[in-house]
């Protein structure tokens, strides 16, 4: 039985169908492919530590977007919720009554988080439904407050594909609705493409699309950035991949910087 009736009339369209209770509108292809391994790795460890994690509450950027959340007692959706869930478990720590719904492309990954969740008979006021950021289901200015951990920055198809997606965000949000980010974007381009020269790999495709910081992007968006402070800068190591292991030999150093957004749409 659905619970969560803060949910149950925002859809622009019927669900193809329902499994195990999530809601799914198709589009799998538009998510993440995880593997039989990612799958044990999460029931037997991850979900737990990013279930229960005060990760995200100790930092101060994170726990500036989560006191913002739960003190407006919004319901809140979770665009891209992924393997960690995206903010929901942080904002459950802080008001366990704020209604949540963790979206994902992926239905597998869906899937997995139930079943993990029903084995710890937890997690009943949080639902979840199957859809592509590129094409929410959810009717035009309907809802108040959404966002996610990485949701935009893991789409991984490019400068359009974010228009899309953030086109899609800002048409569901309510007039003054708030969009609830953590992104992360590369320092240093041109350091990077050289690394990517000499070492004779080809740049990827994300490199070679011009670049364009998150805060222009909501800004062209149409959305007011009411705080924006650094979460953390993420040094590329060796055993990340190629990359890291390319720009360690020639003596570079290749940074991403992660910001925290609270955004309204205008």
């Amino acid at each position: 039985m659905m619970k969560q009736k803060k949910f149950l009339n925002i859809w622009n369209q019927t669900p193809m169908r329902f499994e195990n209770n999530i809601r799914i509108f198709g589009k799998e292809n538009d998510g993440d492919y995880f593997s039989d391994e990612d799958v044990r790795r999460w029931q037997n460890k991850y979900f737990q530590e990013n279930f229960y994690t005060d990760k995200l509450l100790l930092n101060k950027a994170s726990r500036k977007l989560l006191d913002e959340i739960t003190k407006n007692k919004e319901a809140y959706i979770d665009l891209a919720c992924g393997p960690g869930m995206g903010l929901i478990p942080s904002i459950k720590q802080l008001s366990s009554s704020i209604s949540c719904l963790a979206a994902d492309a992926n239905l597998t990954l869906l899937n997995e988080w139930k079943k993990w969740l029903n084995d710890r008979q937890t997690g009943e006021d949080i639902d979840f439904a199957q859809f592509s950021l590129f094409d929410i289901p959810i009717e035009d200015s309907t809802v108040k407050a959404c966002g996610g951990f990485l949701c935009l920055s893991s789409t991984r198809f490019g400068n359009k594909e974010f228009d899309t997606a953030l086109s899609e965000i800002y048409r569901i949000l309510v007039p003054k609705g708030r969009l609830y980010v953590i992104e992360n974007e590369w320092l240093n381009v041109p350091s990077i493409l050289d690394v990517f020269e000499k070492s004779n790999i080809q740049p990827w495709t994300c490199f070679l699309e011009e670049q364009i910081s998150w805060q222009q992007r909501f800004l062209d968006k149409g959305f007011e950035i009411l705080s924006k402070e650094p979460y953390m800068t993420r040094i590329l190591r060796g055993e990340n991949n190629e990359l890291g292991k390319a720009a360690e030999q020639l003596g570079k150093k290749i940074e991403m910087q992660w910001n925290a957004f609270i955004l309204e749409k205008i």
